[in-house]
């Protein structure tokens, strides 16, 4: 089974109602319920959907940016995964011959849309030389493509991208930037991915031989207030998101490949 098969899979099962729905399912089942039994099901329901579950997670999971704002890195290298594939899909299964349009046309960025935002300013003000893509391509959506437009109506010299090899899951990209690198004759890089995902790919990157400086983008900065403290959507979002990056640390630990 592919790599990448195994990370969605594991993406269904991390998700934090899974627990609710099946411990629900079993308490309905029994012929008494405990009040022990929804009490716990309640104080795990509250405990993944307020905002400071996360919050408090990632104050320890997340690591210190290294990068010199003094210095010009040869590469600036910026993680995939930055578009939302899903509004393309959308778009392409109402009138696929539209979805091509779309791509020259139009830039539907993603959650993760600060990553390419960050690596085109690195690049307008001179912190790196060159900022390096993978080539990524989901669901007959290709991603690169659309980011070259993007960066391009961002006023990005084509001089100053290239796109190494194509791939579709962070292991990829290392190995990919690596061998980019030793053919282009490249040692300083800087690696811009999402807060979150830094500890990951930092380390990742490491394990094949690359010693980048990390400049990470989409850190949380609001304070901690009563508000942290309610049940949300966005609290039960941010859960699955840090428990989905530890997981997936854990499954490239376990395979040896940190």
């Amino acid at each position: 089974m592919p790599f990448y098969t195994v990370q969605e899979a594991a993406r269904f099962f991390l998700n934090p109602l899974l627990p609710v729905f099946f411990f629900g399912v079993i308490l309905l089942c029994k012929k008494q319920r405990t009040r022990f039994g929804l009490f716990f099901l309640l104080v795990y329901l509250y405990g993944v959907s307020i905002p400071y579950t996360s919050k408090a997670i990632m104050s320890v999971w997340s690591v210190a940016d290294t990068v010199n704002r003094q210095r010009t890195y040869d590469a600036a290298v910026v993680l995939g995964g930055m578009i939302d594939y899903k509004w393309y899909v959308r778009h392409s299964a109402e009138n696929e011959k539209e979805i091509f349009r779309y791509v020259s046309d139009y830039q539907q960025l993603g959650k993760s849309s600060a990553r390419i935002l960050m690596g085109a300013a690195v690049i307008k003000s001179g912190l790196a030389d060159k900022l390096l893509l993978s080539q990524v391509s989901l669901k007959g959506v290709n991603e690169t493509r659309i980011l070259l437009d993007l960066l391009g109506r961002q006023g990005i010299d084509a001089q100053k991208i290239a796109v190494h090899g194509r791939v579709r899951h962070t292991l990829a990209e290392a190995k990919s930037v690596k061998a980019y690198c030793e053919t282009n004759g490249i040692s300083n890089i800087l690696l811009i991915t999402s807060a979150n995902h830094m500890r990951r790919a930092a380390a990742l990157f490491r394990h094949q031989g690359l010693n980048p400086a990390l400049l990470s983008v989409s850190r949380d900065y609001t304070p901690i207030t009563w508000e942290s403290f309610v049940p949300s959507g966005d609290g039960l979002e941010d859960t699955y998101g840090i428990l989905n990056e530890m997981a997936g640390y854990i499954a490239y630990l376990l395979k040896d490949e940190l």
